[in-house]
């Protein structure tokens, strides 16, 4: 049987089914068919959450699912359910759900409430909830700005995040499948330390012989500018309020869960 990766075209998907496909056979659900050709182990399905009809291809020789929401998305809740609810009448009950750091402490999260169903109806599932990625500033949404700009935008302020590599994050995942202990829990994902925008700054500086600046904004200007960048309003709203619970210092806090779970230090930013 084989186990689906949802979203395997994103960062925290591609490190996924390449730890997990070194140890058995996966399905790589994407948008496009074509994103995983030719690796080992990997079969690859077109997949969306808001079309049922990619359902049934998806799920058919599965027996485990590794689901993630799409990024920034307040609906996320309402465009995952109808999926969930068809993993469960079709008696796929083992689920990894990566869902988001400190979400456990507000139950009107869209997050939450999917944790919540997965618990509520039955499935044998583990809750990933990972902090801010460093990945961001290497191959997502804050790799652009500093690479062509030379800034890193933000309405953090002055406040430190636990960033943490998505590989950890994988490897998290990954031994979540194979050993059946992690069933029933919930993991805080954070990396080694607490740092600001500014030393990421700093850090990048140095790596790359240039000077990046660190740019804060306010809430407003920092919509404004990820509307201008090509952002929906919706999702340029959930980002501007990440960092703002960011900003309140709620994402400096350290975990031990990925010590506890992998016997090993989780990476800092000079690792990735």
């Amino acid at each position: 049987m084989q186990t689906l990766i949802i979203g395997a075209n994103g960062n925290l998907g591609k490190a996924v089914t390449k730890q997990l496909s070194a140890k058995k056979q996966i399905k790589a659900a994407t948008r496009s068919q074509d994103v995983h050709r030719n690796i080992p182990n990997v079969e690859n399905v077109v997949f969306d959450f808001e079309k049922p009809e990619t359902y049934k291809n998806a799920i058919e020789n599965v027996d485990s699912v590794f689901i993630q929401a799409p990024p920034l998305d307040a609906q996320a809740y309402q465009k995952l359910s109808p999926f969930i609810e068809y993993l469960g009448e079709n008696g796929i009950k083992r689920v990894v759900f990566n869902s988001a750091w400190g979400v456990d402490h507000n139950e009107d999260a869209p997050l939450r409430k999917i944790e919540r169903k997965l618990m509520n109806e039955g499935f044998d599932y583990t809750f990933t909830r990972p902090n801010f990625f460093l990945e961001n500033f290497t191959s997502g949404f804050a790799a652009a700005p500093l690479n062509n700009d030379k800034v890193i935008v933000h309405n953090a302020g002055e406040a430190k995040l636990a960033f943490v590599s998505v590989e950890d994050i994988a490897s998290v995942v990954v031994e979540s499948f194979i050993d059946e202990n992690h069933i029933g829990k919930g993991y805080n994902l954070s990396g080694k330390e607490a740092i600001s925008h500014q030393d990421v700054a700093n850090f990048f500086t140095q790596k790359m012989g240039e000077n990046i600046q660190n740019v804060s904004l306010s809430a407003d200007q920092m919509k404004a500018g990820a509307m201008e960048s090509g952002l929906p309003e919706s999702e340029a709203d959930y980002l501007v309020m990440l960092y703002n619970i960011a900003a309140e210092g709620h994402m400096a806090h350290l975990s031990n869960d990925i010590y506890s779970v992998l016997g090993r230090e989780p990476k800092s930013i000079n690792e990735i």
